[in-house]
């Protein structure tokens, strides 16, 4: 399949996270790096993952935030699977000292058959957040389609894109917002250069739906993973 039949199936899957910007709408150019590995516990269909986050902002010449995410999971079969993780994030706002957050997640991740070389795989996360100095906790919901696709005469390559809606549940004192918080739209490749490891690049549209104005950011995202 050609890239270009590849992202058009795919825009009807990102349509239901498309979202009315308004009229003020900030823009920002970002590079998210990524660093996961995930392998076998002792116990039967026990798992386990890590994951690392930084990320740059205002076009890469300031640090923005690090996310630390580690997590286990149990694989009922090779399609199915539940997920319990926690998230350190640090974020460096402009101007102020540095903030951080905690993310208790449940999740559930499913894997359909391929049809027509399409994969897809649906990942469905609540989180339970705690900003620092705060009581309140955030929930919220995070819903993630990706899509696959093998690259044409190379068998080392995918075409690869997604799209995740983030919900707020609540609102906290320290800015959470019930509703619509943000969507992400990424697509790229993936190339499988061993057995056990793959890098992924691309580019990801961030929309962020704040209080005062929206924020679009066109971030280019590479994800380098390791099964072990």
């Amino acid at each position: 399949m050609s890239f270009f039949r590849f992202a058009n199936v795919f825009v009807l899957l990102a349509l239901s996270g498309l979202l009315p910007a308004h009229a003020d709408t900030e823009q920002d150019g970002r590079y998210w790096f990524s660093v996961y590995a995930q392998g076998k516990l002792p116990a039967e269909q026990l798992y386990w993952s890590m994951d690392m986050q930084p990320r740059w902002r205002n076009e890469g010449q300031h640090f923005d935030q690090l996310i630390l995410r580690p997590a286990v999971f149990y694989k009922f079969d090779p399609k199915s699977s539940v997920w319990l993780g926690y998230d350190t994030v640090v974020s460096h706002p402009d101007g102020q000292s540095a903030q951080r957050e905690n993310r208790l997640w449940e999740q559930f991740q499913y894997q359909f058959d391929a049809v027509a070389d399409l994969t897809f795989t649906s990942r469905t996360r609540l989180e339970q957040r705690r900003r620092e100095d705060f009581d309140e906790i955030g929930h919220r919901w995070r819903q993630m389609v990706r899509m696959t696709t093998p690259v044409s005469g190379h068998p080392q390559w995918l075409w690869v894109a997604s799209n995740e809606l983030f919900i707020q549940l609540n609102q906290t004192e320290w800015g959470a917002r019930r509703g619509i918080d943000q969507n992400r739209f990424f697509i790229g490749a993936q190339w499988r250069f061993s057995d056990v490891s793959n890098l992924e690049s691309g580019y990801l549209h961030q929309y962020v739906n704040t209080r005062t104005v929206d924020r679009e950011n066109h971030v280019w995202m590479t994800t380098l993973r390791f099964n072990f």
